[in-house]
């Protein structure tokens, strides 16, 4: 692609230079290390976006090299530069922030960032035509904003498709470049659909109670299924947005549709408050008061987990493994259906198992990196024995448990034939055998449920099970 005619080439800073925007990622780094200011942004926004900009870089210290640059973008800057012309940063980000980025880059021979006003649109073009003094330029921008500075520029570019706006511009753009476009399926799995199955054990309570005929109850344990997955979508992207610059980094999360670009931040903070405000408000008035609060409780201990609790070693499996009672607290509290202290002393145990089983897994999967997992998690290579003991000491307590159950006395009331149940042991223990085996050779990759879900065994154990309780209930 040629560089252009004009003496001058003028680039801009979010989704152009960067694959990100700061404004955004400034409001990230705000959630990671002062989550309790969030709550004022959209007030100190009424004030403006250069004053909440300013107010964000008092408040927050952005990693200048870990923001991804466009590199086709920079190769392009570069050339120029060796032709020997100038080359400016002109952006609606913050004078400092855009120092910053020039700084990294070394290449620019001015900077122009947003003081008092937003140096944005017609008003960078403004800005730019007096610092210029009226010389031609070249311009590099990414989005519909950029369209009066591509209209003045001798030689227009774009960050992305070119057609989208050709029509309404009036010309052709010089050259474009490259942007990751989101697709269906990067959608699906930023809002991880696929672990919108997990939420199934809302219906654990009414079918354990035997009330899967009762169509009132029914109704509201797959209502609260439903509200449930959408406010952990929600959570889901949060703990994205949280875990960004490691998953950046990360060998395989980098691929992420958010660490990637595929999907852009700003869209990330839009999906996550529209999911939040939507599960929340729909539980508050479709749901009994108790299962809204565990709701609510389900969705700070998750806040929570991404923010802290995840680097606290074992509180932070515990509270994975909360994560998933609680989804049966809700079932029970969504349809009036009481938990029993079996279902619940085997459901910590099991998910407390599977919790140390992720963390076994991501161990032995990043023992070659001899570092703590992402930089995050407070476990090591030599925590590998200890999580693999404590996984399957768990896992055999809970079959310990689900053995007094079946030999206990409530067992025959609930049953028509409840020696038939004891053939749910011998397919747990294998099932349970089969996991730890795998995760100790490297086979298991992810979180251990979702990867069951792909699993035919897994998934032919599971069935069985439901299909020996079922067919044996009264």
């Amino acid at each position: 692609m040629s560089t252009g005619a004009a003496s001058t080439l003028v680039v801009d800073l979010d989704g152009t230079l960067l694959r990100t925007d700061v404004l955004w990622e400034a409001i990230s780094e705000l959630a990671r290390r002062k989550p309790w200011l969030l709550l004022l942004v959209p007030f100190v926004a009424l004030g403006g976006r250069p004053r909440l900009k300013r107010w964000l870089a008092r408040q927050v210290q952005l990693d200048w090299n870990a923001l991804p640059l466009n590199d086709e973008v920079l190769a392009f800057i570069r050339a120029a530069k060796a032709q020997g012309r100038t080359v400016i940063l002109a952006t609606a980000a913050v004078q400092p922030w855009a120092t910053a980025i020039a700084e990294r880059v070394g290449c620019f021979d001015s900077v122009i960032g947003t003081r008092q006003t937003n140096l944005s649109g017609s008003a960078k073009l403004e800005h730019l035509r007096r610092y210029l003094d009226g010389a031609p330029f070249d311009y590099i921008g990414d989005r519909g904003v950029d369209i009066p500075l591509w209209r003045a520029a001798e030689r227009a570019y774009i960050v992305g498709d070119a057609s989208r706006y050709e029509r309404s511009l009036g010309k052709s753009f010089a050259g474009s470049f490259a942007r990751p476009i989101a697709r269906f399926r990067d959608w699906r799995s930023f809002l991880r659909l696929h672990h919108w199955s997990k939420n199934l054990l809302v219906l654990v309570p009414i079918a354990l109670a035997h009330r899967l005929s009762d169509g009132s109850a029914l109704l509201h344990a797959v209502l609260a299924a439903i509200l449930l997955s959408i406010v952990a979508s929600a959570l889901y992207i949060f703990n994205d947005v949280v875990d960004l610059p490691s998953d950046r980094i990360h060998p395989r999360k980098r691929q992420r549709p958010l660490a990637r670009g595929a999907i852009s931040l700003q869209s990330a903070w839009i999906a996550l408050t529209l999911s939040l405000a939507v599960g929340m408000i729909a539980a508050i008035t479709l749901l009994p008061l108790e299962a809204f609060a565990l709701l609510a409780l389900y969705g700070v201990g998750s806040a929570a987990y991404s923010l802290l609790l995840k680097r606290i070693a074992l509180v932070d499996v515990l509270v994975l493994a909360g994560l998933y009672v609680l989804r049966l607290a809700i079932g029970g509290a969504a349809t009036h259906t009481e938990l029993s202290p079996w279902l619940l002393g085997f459901a910590l145990l099991f998910f407390t198992s599977l919790a140390l089983l992720k963390r076994h897994t991501e161990v032995i999967h990043l023992r070659a990196n001899n570092a703590s997992i992402e930089q995050q998690r407070p476990y090591t290579e030599r925590d590998e024995p200890f999580l693999l003991a404590m996984g399957i000491g768990t896992a055999m307590a809970a079959v310990v448990i689900l053995i007094l159950y079946l030999a206990s006395d409530r067992v025959r009331t609930l049953y028509t034939h409840p020696d038939a149940l004891w053939l749910i042991l011998p397919l747990m223990l294998w099932w349970l055998m089969r996991m730890w085996r795998s995760s100790v050779r490297g086979e298991l990759e992810g979180d251990p449920l979702s990867a069951a879900l792909g699993d035919p065994w897994s998934l032919a154990v599971g069935a069985t099970i439901a299909a020996i309780v079922l067919i044996v209930a009264r």
